[in-house]
């Protein structure tokens, strides 16, 4: 327990001792934890507003007019049937007129004497299907029913929505481990600085007989307090982001910012691996070349 105390308090000196670096390394850390940090709330954000796009999205089933009624009861039986579909709304000729007249303000019936609008079904899709290929599948499958006269859906929205879905994907990836990268390189340097600054008391060490490990453990200590440290900055960061702009900005954007405490868990686990990585990366080769 005396020796674990001491790699711990030897680890919180080489952390003071590297100064400049070790300060410089936390800085880094902090900004990187940071823009990953907002790449996730904008990503995540702007792919919940993809979805609630896509919540709206329908399929329209227009059947023949001479359709009769036990024909479309059997047609609506087909669609609750089928395992990608949540929900299905008939509508009847009568139903639509009246909508029509709702939507343009011009009774059906004044402008043609009668009423030309099929009986139709809005589809609404299961969340995992709003996807073209699926969408494309789905209208395949309805249209071999001989009652259906034309199945319509916005094609030309959902493509867009997937396109800009991959492409926040993409960029939030990229993101991340490009300063997950800059962030285990700048631990690793301070870290070689250290024990370069520290070589000859590292060599005694080893004259006497001290094993790898205990002289290894101070600065995977040291590293993981660089990344931490750096975390508890980025999450003092978002707290105050957080708050500003939830309380000061809400009424000019209609937009609020929503952390849990899962994200500030996160943030503070990324800091202690990049630190904690970026020492394993050095010190096992670094220190080879001291001994």
């Amino acid at each position: 327990m005396t020796v674990f105390f001491f790699l711990i308090k030897e680890g919180f000196k080489g952390l003071i001792r590297s100064q400049y670096a070790g300060l410089f390394t936390i800085f880094i850390i902090s900004i990187s934890l940071i823009l990953i940090g907002l790449g996730f709330v904008i990503s995540r954000d702007m792919v919940f507003a993809v979805q609630k796009l896509k919540s709206q999205f329908e399929l329209e089933v227009f059947l023949k007019y001479a359709a009769t009624d036990r024909e479309i009861e059997q047609f609506y039986a087909m669609l609750d049937s089928m395992p990608e579909i949540l929900h299905a709304s008939y509508i009847s000729p009568d139903s639509a007129a009246k909508r029509f007249k709702k939507e343009f303000g011009e009774d059906i019936y004044s402008i043609l004497d009668y009423n030309p609008l099929p009986p139709s079904f809005t589809i609404e899709l299961k969340p995992i299907y709003r996807n073209v290929v699926s969408v494309e599948g789905i209208i395949a499958n309805i249209r071999k029913n001989p009652i259906v006269d034309e199945v319509k859906y916005r094609r030309n929205l959902l493509l867009t929505l997937e396109k800009y879905q991959r492409i926040i994907f993409v960029i939030a990836t990229l993101v991340f481990l490009f300063f997950t990268f800059v962030s285990i390189v700048l631990v690793s340097n301070s870290i070689k600085m250290t024990i370069f600054a520290r070589r000859e008391l590292i060599s005694t060490l080893k004259l006497i007989g001290a094993t790898n490990t205990f002289v290894k453990v101070p600065f995977f200590i040291e590293g993981a307090l660089e990344g931490i440290i750096g975390a508890i900055i980025s999450c003092g960061f978002f707290y105050a982001l957080t708050y500003v702009a939830n309380n000061f900005f809400y009424h000019f954007v209609y937009y609020k910012i929503q952390l849990d405490l899962k994200f500030y868990v996160g943030l503070i686990s990324l800091g202690f691996l990049f630190g904690l990585i970026g020492s394993l990366r050095t010190v096992g080769k670094f220190l080879g070349k001291i001994g």
